[in-house]
């Protein structure tokens, strides 16, 4: 201790090391005025000014008759970062959410950091919170993440998810208008004449992602409106998935379908060149939709007509909502577009209903 240092300060100091390090992290109790005063060999009176002065500066509070607690607000250096987690590569054009999310944390003076979800759940929850000021996740699935981000939200770790949503994580989440979307691509298949319409998913979670929900929703309301059924139901989903390229040949003539919304780009791109194998003319015949726009959707044959999503947006508002410090379960929608190539076409005279 400099003997020029007041000695409360020298208590004070000692605590802020402390916390900014987060040795005590946030909502832990601190020393009592009279521990503190037996601890550094000093006056009641001296400990309580360190204590006044650490709540003076927001680095703690106090409860009546229990004692000092550590701010959960405080931010650290090495907290002036925010972790994304990404389940693919930044750079496998599959959704851009990681420049929105850099150049929003810029903005408000963060750095983004990326991580794979793996890497993500080898960190205990005192290395989250010692190191990031928060965590926007994007989950492959949900219901098997869920236990492990709810633990982090228990930790009072701040968190918005991407995307997806289940209720009752009740975390905030921006994701794109998915119920919309599934409208809008059913409503332009519908427009080209198209009335045999599938939505099709790959199946290969135990519970559909919210995400695929809603786009199915999305489609129900669209045939609804223009008093259409739906080809197939979800159920029959496992079922399709184990088709061969023959199968859905067959499949496809037999309902006379005509049309098809796919869940994301990436199936319908698989599904297209499985299709085009066996029959390199199908697509005189057959429209499809896909979901995302990623970079492969106009680059595939035909070019893929889809819904893009704005994945720098949902980026750069997730840093918003994580940086508001939200204390509900908001959810926010960001508006969809319809992006028209060449995979849908006008319903040909040889395949409009009688």
């Amino acid at each position: 201790m400099s003997k020029s240092e007041p000695r409360y300060l020298t208590i004070y100091n000692h605590l802020k090391a402390q916390i900014t390090a987060g040795t005590l992290t946030a909502n832990e109790q601190l020393p009592t005025e009279l521990q503190l005063a037996k601890t550094f060999n000093v006056s009641r009176i001296t400990s309580k000014r360190a204590l006044t002065e650490l709540e003076s500066q927001g680095l703690i509070y106090r409860k009546q008759g229990s004692g000092s607690f550590v701010q959960p607000t405080v931010q650290t250096a090495a907290s002036k970062q925010i972790l994304l987690v990404l389940p693919f590569p930044t750079d496998a054009g599959l959704g851009d959410y990681a420049s929105g999310v850099s150049a929003a944390a810029s903005k408000h003076h963060y750095q983004a950091v990326t991580m794979d979800p793996s890497s993500f759940f080898q960190l205990s929850t005192l290395e989250i919170q010692q190191n990031y000021a928060g965590v926007i996740y994007l989950p492959q699935d949900l219901y098997q993440e869920a236990e492990q981000l709810f633990k982090l939200k228990l930790a009072q770790v701040p968190i918005v998810i991407l995307d997806k949503t289940l209720p009752e994580l009740a975390l905030p989440v921006v994701s794109a208008d998915n119920f919309s979307g599934g409208q809008i691509a059913t409503n332009h298949l519908i427009e080209l004449g198209h009335q045999q319409i599938l939505f099709y998913a790959q199946r290969n979670q135990t519970v559909l992602p919210s995400s695929v929900y809603e786009r199915y929703f999305g489609y129900l309301q669209a045939l609804h409106q223009h008093q259409l059924n739906p080809v197939a139901a979800l159920a029959d989903l496992p079922k399709l998935n184990q088709y061969s390229a023959s199968d859905w040949l067959t499949f496809l003539k037999d309902q006379k379908i005509t049309a098809i919304v796919v869940e994301n780009d990436l199936i319908a791109i698989k599904l297209m060149n499985e299709l085009r194998q066996v029959d390199n003319q199908i697509w005189q015949q057959l429209s499809i939709v896909g979901f995302d726009n990623i970079q492969a959707a106009s680059l595939t044959y035909p070019t893929l007509t889809t819904i893009a999503q704005d994945f720098k947006g949902m980026g750069k508002k997730a840093v918003d909502l994580l940086l508001d410090a939200p204390t509900t379960a908001e959810t926010i929608r960001l508006p969809v577009q319809l992006i028209t190539r060449d995979s849908t076409r006008p319903l040909q005279p040889a395949f409009k209903e009688d």
